[in-house]
């Protein structure tokens, strides 16, 4: 499991069925791939169920934002966030993102011509576009830097999470300094942009412009720093780290698959021309949609979600003990046959409007569900689109051959070593 956890679920759920037990130290496990038992427990019997030891230590990197608090602190904190992603807000920031995108089609530009990593350029414009929409005035920092410091976290994280024993070695081999020195990096970057707000009479359209604005209804009190670190950090890490992974698999099939790159630009050409797309343009590139929803569904960016349960529970005759840990398998329930026809094909058609209708509940999950549904959902839509459209009116991309894909399950879907590609 700690070696390959996507292979080993895959191959236990083709042994044992959709619904298992898995014998994991400490903890009783039960990984599940269908989509009822997967709602009883994210939205039908929701209260029942906590962010639980998988979340703690995700809390070495994210603090308490809403990734990981639970309860009425989680409550009163997405109460607080969530009108920051109103219509009218969105609207403002996805000005904020069309600029942003611009700036980086022209730097990429330059590297026409030559081998690119486009999971790395994927992170790289995601990163900026969300230190752009969270902090509006901060200088560009040195976003290698960044990438790399979020992707030693996350592995940091992902093997505590794999093997419980492991961080006792951390001690000893120097990972849990390094980690310490990669968290420094990220916290700098927002406590630099926290403080500089504080000292300014400047108002931004920003996120933390938004969030330092908010007030708690039964308090007025405002969210104090380490508050306003935790949920900054969270929607950096979790916004930009989610686009771009699912930015960089949907590249990676679309370069297999031609005829459906033609159909994309058909409509662009016919929506927008060469103009990069508007706000409400968006609604109308639907097929470019289409493909961002079939890329998610065979690469989700969060390939699974844990609850574990506060009292007994049951559910079809499987019998859930408190503590007991409930793993909904996104990516397994995602490829699963029964569930979507020769699931293993790149077939954007299955998310057209009359399709969708058919998909059976909770069966299709790229942004977790029930009340608990990423608040971020529509911003990341919105940015896929622009930046999808921005490089296929730009750019043409060719797969180098005889290099390992590789599927890398950390905090999201990475590819292990890169997808390296032509750029011309």
């Amino acid at each position: 499991m700690s070696k390959n956890i996507l292979t080993h679920f895959s191959e236990k759920e083709k042994e044992l069925g959709y619904t298992f037990e898995n014998p994991v130290p400490t903890v009783r496990l039960i990984s599940t791939s269908e989509p009822d038992f997967m709602r009883h427990v994210l939205q039908t019997n929701h209260r029942n169920y906590k962010k639980g030891r998988a979340y703690d230590v995700l809390k070495l990197v994210l603090g308490n934002g809403l990734v990981t608090s639970n309860g009425q602190f989680w409550q009163k904190q997405r109460r607080l966030a969530q009108p920051a992603f109103h219509k009218k807000n969105l609207e403002d920031l996805f000005n904020v993102m069309g600029q942003t995108a611009k700036a980086y089609f022209v730097s990429l530009d330059k590297k026409r011509g030559t081998e690119i990593d486009i999971a790395r350029e994927m992170m790289a414009v995601t990163a900026r576009i969300a230190l752009k929409s969270l902090f509006s005035d901060n200088t560009e920092e040195d976003l290698n830097t960044v990438y790399d410091s979020m992707t030693n976290a996350q592995r940091y994280v992902s093997d505590a999470l794999n093997n419980p024993f492991i961080q006792i070695a951390y001690l000893v081999n120097g990972r849990k300094r390094a980690f310490k020195k990669d968290m420094k990096v990220l916290d700098n970057v927002v406590l630099k942009a926290i403080s500089k707000r504080r000292n300014s009479d400047q108002k931004h359209p920003d996120l933390l412009q938004m969030m330092m604005d908010a007030t708690y209804e039964d308090s007025n009190e405002q969210m104090n720093d380490l508050q306003l670190r935790d949920e900054m950090i969270t929607m950096f890490s979790a916004g930009h780290e989610t686009s771009a992974n699912a930015l960089a698999w949907t590249l990676y099939l679309l370069v297999q698959h031609p005829e459906i790159v033609t159909k994309m630009k058909e409509e662009i050409n016919r929506v927008v021309g060469d103009q990069l797309p508007g706000f409400q343009d968006i609604r109308q590139l639907t097929y470019i949609r289409q493909v961002i929803d079939e890329g998610m569904r065979l690469y989700p960016p969060v390939w699974g979600v844990s609850r574990t349960a506060i009292n007994e529970d049951e559910f079809r005759g499987v019998k859930i003990k408190a503590k007991d840990v409930v793993f909904c398998q996104i990516y397994n329930a995602h490829r699963r046959e029964d569930l979507f026809h020769k699931a293993s094909s790149f077939n954007p058609d299955r998310f057209n409007q009359a399709a969708k209708k058919s998909m059976p509940k909770m069966s299709y999950l790229p942004f977790g569900g029930g009340p608990r549904l990423c608040i971020g959902n529509m911003f990341a839509l919105m940015e896929m689109q622009l930046i999808l459209v921005g490089l296929l009116q730009r750019f043409d991309f060719k797969l180098i051959e005889d290099q390992i894909i590789d599927m890398e399950a950390l905090v999201t879907l990475r590819p292990r070593y890169g997808i390296k590609m032509m750029l011309s």
